[in-house]
């Protein structure tokens, strides 16, 4: 986990006997926590591998096995009434360039979901959802599911994780937490991105920044902060993963 508080005490190096702890000696610096417990070749080589996006023990939405494609979409707004949403998802149906029969449907406390087969050759699977109000209402960023603890924050952060840009090739998780403040729950991912350079010759950038969910305990509100943490540079070359000079 990510430490929120970053300087430990282990009992043998704190002055147990209570006296005051002894000052770093002239020119010796301060010790800085790393932010995250990976070095800068083990996220360089996840990133490039792409072998895992994500930390062990994270909550991830597996998509059904035995089609070519499964595509995962929640539609706009929110409803509690699932003829509403199925009347939403056949209107999105209708719009597509290409229609999709309904072949399933299922109700989960987070969302409606309508499983989809298009009208095509390729054994594709389309799973189309809408978010309950009573969980989370999208338009008004506002997260209704009760109670909000530390446990509801972060399987909701999690969640819509896989829903945006950093579920695809160039960024991985690499750690997570979960803080409480007097007014709020924040959870944190740490995050990997990878910025490839115009030139071939030339180093990628490699950014890790603490992407924020935050939701205030009285209104649910939900608000989301970045950060950045550090960069550094590396590449992928001749089938290996090479750190490069600052």
């Amino acid at each position: 986990m990510r430490p929120w508080i970053l300087v430990t005490c282990v009992l043998a190096g704190c002055g147990g006997g209570g006296g005051e702890p002894a000052a770093p000696g002239p020119g010796v610096p301060a010790q800085v926590t790393r932010p995250v417990p990976q070095s800068d070749a083990e996220i360089a080589a996840l990133l490039y591998s792409d072998r895992q996006r994500t930390p062990v023990g994270f909550p991830l939405d597996p998509a059904p096995t035995g089609f070519e494609q499964v595509t995962t979409l929640h539609l706009a707004g929110c409803t509690d009434d699932w003829n509403e949403a199925l009347e939403w998802s056949e209107t999105a149906a209708q719009d597509a360039p290409a229609y999709a029969d309904l072949v399933e449907t299922r109700t989960d406390p987070r969302y409606f979901e309508f499983d989809r087969v298009p009208r095509s050759p390729e054994n594709n699977l389309l799973r189309a959802r809408v978010y309950r109000c009573e969980f989370f209402d999208p338009v008004a960023n506002t997260l209704n599911a009760r109670p909000i603890d530390a446990a509801t924050v972060a399987a909701f952060a999690a969640y819509q994780w896989q829903f945006t840009i950093y579920n695809n090739f160039g960024n991985v998780v690499l750690d997570r937490a979960t803080r409480t403040t007097a007014t709020a729950i924040e959870h944190t991912l740490d995050l990997a991105t990878l910025a490839r350079a115009t030139n071939a010759a030339e180093c990628d950038r490699v950014e890790v920044i603490a992407w924020t969910w935050r939701v205030a305990l009285a209104s649910g509100v939900v608000e989301i902060g970045t950060e950045s943490l550090f960069a550094f540079r590396a590449r992928f070359r001749d089938g290996a993963t090479e750190l490069c000079d600052p």
